[in-house]
This record gives structure tokens, sequence and C-alpha cells, in this order.
């Protein structure tokens, strides 16, 4: 499905303009994605010089809120991608659900969704990207379930581009990015945080990386790599040249970043020159990851399937042995130690159990021999299990003395030394998938050559049996266990070579290395001799697959009609098939040669006389394989004087013929019969795969399914903690106000209120839900349902002032809010603002504006705060500017300090006196003259004291009742 949805993509290169200057990052996320794709985005900085691509699994009806939930997390603008706009940088485009993106010409495009079968945008879109941009993409991949994103993102690798994937510790749902992990070399592998920093650093130029090929590093890396092989060689006896490169280029990078090595040239001769970082780079290449009970799920199925059964049939006498290769730390020995003590519980048998563990580290070999581990691994192992196989000492846990002497610590190269033999069960899991496939193949046949016959092998979730599958019984495939079918002989094994390794060397391409003249000669000697001298002999196993020839065996070969397999006994013609079969089961139930009566065989077209031998082959005891030998004999070895027959002995002799030409009838008839059951039961094989295969596909359209449920439940999630966020701070905003409030909704049902609204109508929490007119109110508000009415109808802002008790005042407002439903509003929320205080105090401005004096009153700094109409008035009368000079907020102080008034710094002076309490009050009569006429006036100051201390200030017109007074213009002052 993947190679199809490939093919059909248009190769589409981006505009010059673009492909110059704008990168382009596409980002895949699944299940548990939403909260990664926050955090990658929160940590984003603009500008970023990079247009983002957002890709989900998302159903064709689902209305996404990620819009929303994402832009609340990033300073870049976030839309849903639109057919044919052009990607923009510091934008992110987010995938439309029920279609499938592309980018062609710098374009979003959409592809109808297909209606059946699992859908991958993530490797559509990756793909289409790679073929677009090329080196300016970059694609991370976060959390999800599945395997989308990592075929796109090695398309993407080998265009040139990067690839980022979330470290899987990290994330909610781990597949997506093992499986990116496991396709392709990653340049980064981290947080979504460190994701997000990674990939500013790349479209803006601040980093690299070694090398674009995923087989081969440039070609003038190779002699440094050279070097640093050797020297790691030198250093721990470990051929790394075996290992995957892309594994070794990473921890190669982070050594070259970490000490700022310009190039692998640079770390080269400092790795040459450092024993220290030699060992550093050593371990970094060799990290063990272990633990208890890794995968709990595959154990269980060891225990019950494998171990259990395995130890109920082993004799007394005949120990349990099983080998544990690159057990890192000693966690999965120990693990397995635990189950076969178990085993040995349920099957109440107890034969010798021992546990051989194996790893080419020598320093995680100490640790694991020390048996002592952190108590935190607790949690893994259970609370019966620690008690029972481990001793608490301060924060660790020393596993006992019962345990740790059944499990074996050794060093062992997989690579390099002999296998371990005579295993019942061998665990290998999680260390093949660092060596290269040539590598990995020697290692599998080696452990297949530990195993006893009918032993089990145990790998791990990412591993496979590769070319071996023929040789092993699939036990349980989701968790990797095979029982051995078909074992290695000896001479098998010695040609795999269990030897030690030589230094690594890198070949030249097209290069062999030399083979000496001496050895080829004697080679083609023996091939000659055999061809020439030897007859045709066949080595086949107990299961009858043919394993080796010799001799002229393609003589005798034929490859029949129909499905190929190795059967050999099929490949042999009619007449030898029988005699093939009788003569291996004799040897092999006898275990000597046995020899078979010879008989007359169309050979190339000529009769030929021809006896057959089969001869065991015996391993340590155990009979694995015969050969075949297939022995022409000459005419004259086989021929006998005639003898005439008397008649009754002819006569027996045709009774024999009928009853032996009865036999065939009837044989044939059941080969026919057995034939025609035969292809009735590959029939209904055929039947029961396709039928495994739609259950197949119907399994993916699940979980695909599945993913899109997660996603749009992470979404509401989102936006129900956004919700409840929301309500937290209305709740706490109306509760802090001090304003009685209600909301009702389009019934006049209360929905929620106030505390303070509890004063005014008699509130309870058990009333909501209850009509708003089923209460009495303090309040003198008879058109209160009338308002509430209008505004849910209008949704006009009603407002009016209504009495209270105690003669207290209400500014009452009526607010309309929500979606209209039909021609109303939803809901309405009515306020009730206590203005008895702005009624006071509107009051005192209306009595003091009817009072004929000019009064101010001023705070202790001489600023003006209230004066009344008259005080105003005659300053407007006299040129003054109330706003400026003597108006509300103006400095009166200021005023007398700039005055060139002759009284005005004895006033000031004065002024100040009452101010500090130090004077009681002032009075002063002073000429204040009109061109019409003159004026009087006595200006009289006092302190004012209560919640603000200050002055009031009256200036009095005594001008009418003056008259002849003799003591004008004097001023008094207590």
């Amino acid at each position: 499905m993947e190679e199809e949805s490939t093919a059909q993509l248009p190769h589409a290169p981006l505009p010059a303009e673009m492909a110059s200057e704008t990168w382009v990052v596409a980002v895949g996320a699944s299940a548990g994605g939403l909260e990664a794709l926050q955090r990658f985005f929160s940590s984003l900085t603009l500008p970023t010089q990079a247009a983002f691509v957002v890709l989900q699994h998302l159903a064709a009806d689902h209305r996404s809120m990620m819009p929303e939930l994402l832009g609340r997390h990033t300073a870049l603008t976030v839309t849903t991608g639109e057919e044919g706009a052009a990607l923009q940088p510091d934008v992110v485009y987010l995938l439309p659900p029920g279609v499938m993106m592309t980018l062609v010409h710098g374009c979003i495009h959409f592809e109808p969704k297909p209606a059946h079968g699992v859908t991958l945008p993530i490797d559509h879109f990756f793909i289409s990207l790679a073929q677009s941009v090329g080196d300016h993409a970059v694609g991370v991949v976060l959390s999800g379930s599945g395997s989308d994103g990592a075929l796109g993102a090695s398309t993407l690798r080998a265009q040139g581009g990067y690839v980022l994937v979330q470290a899987p510790d990290s994330a909610k749902f781990d597949s997506m990015p093992r499986s990116a992990l496991a396709a392709t070399q990653a340049d980064a592998v981290g947080s979504p945080e460190e994701l997000a920093a990674r990939a500013l650093e790349i479209v803006r130029g601040r980093t690299g990386r070694l090398g674009h090929s995923e087989l081969l590093p440039a070609q003038s890396m190779r002699p440094a790599l050279q070097r640093v092989f050797e020297n790691l060689f030198a250093q721990s006896g470990i051929d790394f040249n075996q290992y995957k490169l892309p594994t070794v280029l990473r921890r190669i990078e982070r050594r070259l970043l970490v000490l700022g090595c310009m190039d692998v040239s640079d770390y080269a001769d400092r790795l040459a020159e450092s024993q220290e970082e030699r060992e550093q780079l050593r371990r970094e290449l060799l990290i063990p990851v272990t633990s208890f009970f890794r995968d709990a799920a595959a154990f269980k199925i060891l225990l019950h399937q494998v171990l259990v059964p395995m130890v109920r049939q082993q004799p007394a006498n005949r120990p349990l042995r099983v080998w544990s290769a690159g057990c890192a730390t000693g966690e999965e020995a120990y693990s397995l130690g635990i189950l076969l003590l178990e085993a040995c519980q349920l099957a109440q048998n107890w034969p010798g159990v021992k546990v051989f563990a194996t790893d080419v580290d020598q320093r995680v070999l100490d640790l694991a021999s020390a048996g002592s581990y952190p108590a935190g691994l607790a949690e893994s192992l259970g609370a019966e299990r620690v008690g029972r196989y481990f001793t608490q000492q301060d924060d660790r846990l020393v596993v006992k003395p019962e345990l740790r002497q059944i499990v074996l610590f050794a060093r062992h190269n997989l690579l390099d030394d002999a296998p371990f033999t005579k295993m019942d069960l061998v665990v290998c899991r999680n260390t093949l998938i660092y060596f290269q496939a040539e590598a990995q193949e020697r290692v599998m046949r080696r452990l297949q050559y530990a195993l006893n016959a009918q032993g089990v092998l145990f790998l791990g979730s990412s591993e496979s049996l590769g070319p071996l599958q023929a040789d092993f019984e699939v036990l349980d495939s989701s968790h990797k266990i095979y029982r051995l079918q078909r074992p290695v002989i000896t001479s098998l094994a010695l040609h795999d070579g269990f030897g030690r390794a030589s230094p690594p060397t890198i070949l030249r391409h097209g290069s062999s290395p030399p083979q000496p003249l001496a050895q080829s000669v004697v080679e083609a000697a023996q091939s000659q001799l055999m061809q020439a001298y030897l007859p045709a002999c066949l080595l086949i196993n107990s299961q009858r697959q043919l394993l080796h020839t010799w001799g002229p065996a393609q003589r005798f070969l034929r490859v029949p009609e129909g499905s190929v397999n190795l059967d050999a006994l099929r490949l042999l013609p009619p007449r030898l098939g029988p005699l093939a079969a009788h003569a291996m089961q004799c040897a092999l139930r006898e275990g000597k040669a046995h020899r078979v009566p010879p008989i007359q065989v169309d050979v190339d077209g000529q009769e030929r006389t021809i006896s057959v031998v089969a001869h065991p082959v015996t391993l340590e005891t155990e009979t694995l394989c015969v050969v075949l030998s297939l022995e022409e004999l000459l005419d004259m070895a086989i021929s006998a004087p005639q003898v005439p027959l008397d008649a009754v002995e002819m006569d027996r002799l045709a009774a024999l013929e009928r009853e032996l030409q009865a036999t065939r009838q009837g044989l044939q008839s059941t080969i026919e019969e057995l034939e025609a059951s035969n292809e009735e039961l590959q029939a209904t094989n055929e039947e029961l795969m396709s039928s495994n295969e739609e259950l197949q596909s119907t399994n993916e359209e699940l979980q695909s399914v599945n993913e899109e449920l997660y996603t749009v439940n992470a979404e509401y999630n989102a936006k129900l903690d956004a919700l409840s966020a929301l309500n937290a701070d209305l709740e706490g905003m109306a509760q802090s106000t001090g304003i009685a409030t209600l909301f009702v909704n389009n019934d006049l049902s209360l929905v929620r209120f106030t505390p303070e609204a509890t004063l005014l109508f008699r509130l309870r929490p058990s009333d909501v839900g209850r009509s708003i007119e089923d209460f009495n109110s303090l309040l003198i508000y008879p058109e209160l349902s009338e308002d509430l009415r209008k505004t849910l109808a209008t949704g006009e802002v009603v407002e009016r002032e209504v009495p209270g008790p105690h003669g207290s005042w209400y500014l009452a407002r009526v607010l309309a809010y929500g979606q209209r439903n039909g021609s109303n509003w939803r809901r309405a929320v009515m306020s009730f603002i206590d203005i008895t205080r702005l009624r006071d105090a509107s009051r005192l401005q209306d009595l003091i504006d009817s009072l004929p004096e000019h009064v101010a009153v001023v705070d202790l700094q001489g600023t003006i705060r209230l004066v009344n109409r008259a005080w105003n008035s005659f300053a407007r009368q006299n040129g003054g500017n109330p706003d400026l000079d003597c108006g509300i907020g103006a400095n009166y102080l200021a005023v007398l300090a700039r005055s060139t008034d002759p009284q005005a710094p004895e006033i000031l002076r004065n002024l100040q006196e009452v101010m500090s309490g130090r004077q009681q009050d002032y009075t002063l009569t002073y000429p204040c003259h009109s061109p019409e006429q003159e004026r009087w006036f006595v200006m009289h100051v006092r302190p004012l004291s209560g919640v603000e201390d200050g002055l009031v200030v009256t200036h009095f017109d005594v001008s009418p009742s003056l008259g002849t007074w003799p003591h004008l213009g004097r001023h008094h002052a207590a």
C-alpha cells in the first residue's frame, strides 16, 4: 500500500525563489501527539524562516479544534491548509480532515482520502515533500501509534532532507518514533523542545551532519573512519565495522559536538592520542539498555507456553541450559532465572537449571555479577518477586543467593567467539538491531548452532529470523518466540568460521580479498575428483529437506510443477523416491547404514541400475541428518543364471503379478485421493490466508480509527481544560467584583449568581434552575422581568436606577450574550451596582452649587478636589480658565506662588500654616474691583478632616454690606 502511494506522487519542485530561501518543516503526530505538538511549537521563536505543516490522523467527519488549541502555544500564525495555498514562512498549516495533502510547486494540493484500507497521511506528505523540496525539508516524527512516517522519513533522508524524531521514552505512544528510527538514520532524537531548537538551527544554517548516504559515508570520510575503527579495535578487541554505520556515525557525531572537533579526521587524531576518549567512544557505542521483564507480556508467554512444558518434560539427570546473549547489566538474565524457578514450581519438577549470561562489555558484566540494583526497579518486578528473590539494602535491591547461583556471567563476543552448545533456550533481544545485515545473519546461525534439537529462540520485538525462517517453527509471532526445526550440523558450522576476527577493514568498491594460489588449486582438484569418482550424494535432514549435494546429483534431481520446495524425495525420480524414503526411515530408526535392492531407473534417457544407500549422520549422540548415496551398478553385477520354472511356479508367479497389479492400482487410487484431498486442503488454506489478510486489513483500519478517536479525544480534553480554566476565571472574576449578578437563560431560569445577589434576592445554591420570577426582591423593581425579556428578544442593553432597602440605590444593567437561537439570545446577565454613594456625592454637589459663595476643597498637596458653580462662574467672569488655573485638578498653592499680587505670599504662608495644624483658620478681606464697580471679598480658610484631610476655601462678596466701614482691607487671623 505504501509503495503504491509513493508511485503516484508527482515530482514537483518548488519555485526557485522559495527553494533557495524558505524551508518547509513537516511535523507528523498521531495518538498522544497534541501535547508533543504544543511543546514543539511553544519552543519556536520568530522569525523561523520556515513554513510548518502539521499532519495528523483525522476522521473524515471530524471538526478539528487544533487551530485554537495550537494557537495558544505559539507566536506563529496557525491556519487550516487550503487547496492551492502557497506556503509562507512563519505560518503553521494544518491538515484538514478527510483528505491527503501533498506539495506541488510550493502550493498545497489535496487528494481524496481512500474510502477503505489504512491511510498514511504522514508518509504521503513526507514523500511529496522530499520530491518537491529535497534538502530544504525537515521531517519531524512525534508521538503516535503505528508506523506512519517511517517510509516517508527514509525517503526524505535519501533526498537530502533532515529527519528529527521524538525520543521514544518521552512520547506517550512510541510506535511511530521507533518505526522511524528503525527505518532510517535520524539527524536528531530528543524531546519536542530539543527538536524545535534543532529545527531552527537547521533552517537558520547553524548545523549540519556527517554524511547523507545511509549505507556508506562520504568518500572523503572513509580513511578517517577506518582509523577510528582500528583505534577502537586496538582498545577493546571489538570490530565496530560490523555495526550499523548510521548508529556509529550518530555516536561519533555526538563526540564531535562535545569535543568541538572540526571533522572526523580531526576526531580520529584525538582518538589516537587519548585512551580516555577511546574508552568514552566505546561506551557510547555499547550503551546497555535493559530492564527487568522488559516487555512483560512476552515474558509471560515465555513462562507458560515454553518454560513450564520444557521443565515438565526435562529429565531429572539433565540440567536445563539457557543462554542470555547480550545481557548488558544483567536484568534480563536474572529475569530468566526467576522465570525458570517459577516454571519449576508450576511444573512440580526440579531439574538443574543454569543461565549463561554473556556480553562483550566487561564493565557491565561486573555490574551484573554484583547483583545490586536501584530500589526504583521494584515497580517492574512486583512486590512478591522482590520479597522472594531480593533483599533490601538501603536504597538498593540485592539478588539473593538462591537466584544468583543459577546465573553465570562471562564475557563473549557474538561476532567473534564460538557459540555455546546444547542450549534449550537462547535469548537474544534487542542486540541484533545494532549489527549490519551480514553480521546479523552470521550471529543468527551461531545462535541456531547453539540450540539443541527442538530448542527455543527468543528475539526482541524489532528483530527477525531473516533467511533462517525455514529452519524454525513459529510459536508466537508477535513476541518473536521460535522453536528450532532444522539444527545446524558440524560441517555447516565450521563453514561459518567460528574464529577470531581480524582488524577491521573497509574494502574498496568492487575489490575482493586475494586467495592463495595453492588453496585455489586444491579446491579445484577436489571438485573434479568428486565429480569423477563420487556417486551422487544428498544430505537430507529429518524433515526431508535437501541441505547439500556432492557428485553428479543433478542427473537425478528434477523440479516438479507447482510450488517449489526442497523436499528431496519429491525431487528424485518417481521410482527412486519411495525407495529413498524407506532407506532414510530405516537409517534414522536403526542408527546405521541401510541399503535397498537395486532397481532400474531411467537416467538421461537410458536405463541405469541404481542402488540407494542411506548413511545416518550422528552429532553428539543425536541423529540429525541422512546422507543418501545413489550408486550406479553395472549390469553384470546383478545378473544371475537363468533357471527354468515349472507350471506351479509359473501359476504362483502369475498370481503374485496379478496381486501386485491390484496393489498398484489400489495404491494409485489412494494417491489420487490424497492428491485430491491435498488440493482441497490447499484451496482451504488459500481461503484461510485470504480471510487472514482481510482480518489484518480490518485490524489496520480499526487501528487507524482508534488513532483518530484518540486524537479527537485529546482535542476535546484540551478544549475541556480550556473551558474549565475559563469557567474558573469567570467564577473568580464574578466573586472578586463584589457586584450582585444574576445569569438567566431565555426562559428566565436562574443559571448562576454571585454571593452578593443573595442579599437582594434571598437565594440559595439549590435555587439554580428556578425562574427568577419566583423570588421576592428587596429592590423596588417591578420592570425586572420585562427588561429581561426585552433584552433576550432584541439584544438591547437596558440600564436603570432602582431603589433598594434602607435608602440605597442600585444601577440595574441587563446584557444579552451567547449565540442566537432563532431570533432570541440564549442567555442574559443582570448586574446590580450599588450607587448610593454616587448619588450622595451628586446631592452634595447640588447642595454646594446652590450656594452664592465661591467654595473649593483643597487637599494637603494644594490640589483642588471640589468646586461649586459660583467658583467657576467667577473665574470665567474675571478672565480665568477654570480647567487650567483654578478648576478641579489645578494646584491652588502653585497659583498663589506664581501670582504677582502683593498679598499672595502672605496668603500662601497662612494656608500652609492651616494645613500643618499650627493655625486653626485664616480670614482675609481684600478688594477685587472691576471696571464698573468696587468689590470687596472675604476669604475664609478652615481645615477639613475626614477620610482625606485638606482645606475648605470660601470667598464671600461683602460689597453690598460694607458701607463706610473704617477697617476695610484689614485681615484677621485667629
